[in-house]
């Protein structure tokens, strides 16, 4: 344990990095946050009402000082983060990569948390990439931060067995209160030189990329069941996933928020049939999907029983490709 609090300055903006924050906040005998750098608030919403995003929101609770800059290569951020002299910064699902200038600063480097198995999965968006790939086991990576996208060294990894029906949400909370752990726990035996660097294997790296909204859009023709019904479960809550009713002429934009892979009958791609159990039946590229709950754009969610009674003329139509 060191004799001193480990100085440091905590950089996360989503859900992911609120529980690392908490423990290390928790502990002030061990660890000294002296600022929380988080991006800046934003409009969320129909309404678009201005919004902190989730570590800022906790830092305010926490009392904590916070910063959130709209840039950080303008050369403010190193003015205000250099005067504070932080042993380590500690780095979970922030959005953004810190400049060299920034990554400079801390003694002991920067520390990231990243939610996935390194070299596997590097990038922006880990959590969903387990999910969209039917991942057997996904984790947290410590990492110490070079100047390329989750590129250096590992320090230790915490695996997490998957079992193949987690929505994004879910996976979220459960590797954000794992990185919790691993980041209270591992940060002191780092400071006290006992968590060795070992290089990553570069060559078997993968790499994530932000996610936007047309990537919710199903292609009937050339997505399977299964595919379809990963991407449902990794887009929760955005993008969402997407497929396009006409419905007596008129285009309705069709959300479908929950579906399981249906034993394959004869239907071809986007047709709509009946399954057994009253919920409507999607011919895929591969397989079948049942809808098992649906959402009309600006209507109530409804379950895809209820609604194959509310539309009767849904079964028996054809579904186009999600835009």
């Amino acid at each position: 344990m060191p004799s001193t609090p480990i100085k440091l300055i905590y950089f996360g903006t989503s859900s992911f990095a609120v529980p690392a924050l908490r423990a290390l906040a928790a502990q002030r005998d061990l660890f000294e946050v002296l600022l929380v750098v988080s991006q800046p608030d934003r409009p969320v919403g129909r309404q678009a009402v201005i919004t902190p995003p989730p570590v800022a929101a906790a830092a305010k609770e926490l009392g904590l000082p916070l910063y959130q800059p709209a840039k950080l290569r303008d050369g403010e951020a190193e003015k205000r983060l250099k005067p504070l002299s932080p042993d380590v910064f500690v780095v979970a699902a922030y959005g953004r990569i810190l400049p060299p200038d920034l990554l400079a600063i801390p003694k002991r480097g920067a520390l990231n948390l990243h939610g996935s198995i390194l070299p596997r999965h590097r990038g922006a968006s880990p959590l969903q990439s387990a999910i969209l790939q039917g991942d057997g086991e996904t984790g947290i990576t410590l990492m110490l931060m070079d100047a390329e996208l989750d590129h250096g060294p590992i320090l230790d990894t915490l695996r997490v067995p998957l079992v193949g029906n987690e929505t994004f949400p879910q996976l979220e909370s459960r590797l954000g209160e794992a990185a919790a752990e691993q980041i209270a726990a591992r940060l002191p035996e780092y400071i006290a030189g006992r968590l060795p660097p070992q290089e990553q294997d570069h060559a078997g790296a993968s790499f994530t990329g932000l996610i936007e909204k047309n990537h919710g859009g199903i292609v009937w023709s050339r997505q399977s069941a299964s595919e379809i019904e990963r991407m449902i479960r990794a887009y929760e809550p955005w993008p969402g996933v997407f497929a396009v009713w006409n419905r007596n002429g008129r285009e309705l934009r069709l959300r479908i928020l929950r579906a399981a892979v249906a034993e394959s009958t004869a239907l071809a791609p986007g047709q709509v049939g009946l399954g057994e159990d009253g919920c409507p039946t999607v011919g895929t590229a591969e397989g079948n999907l049942r809808l098992l709950e649906l959402q009309i754009e600006g209507k109530n969610a409804q379950a895809g029983d209820a609604f194959a009674r509310g539309y009767r003329e849904f079964i028996g139509s054809r579904l186009g490709d999600g835009r």
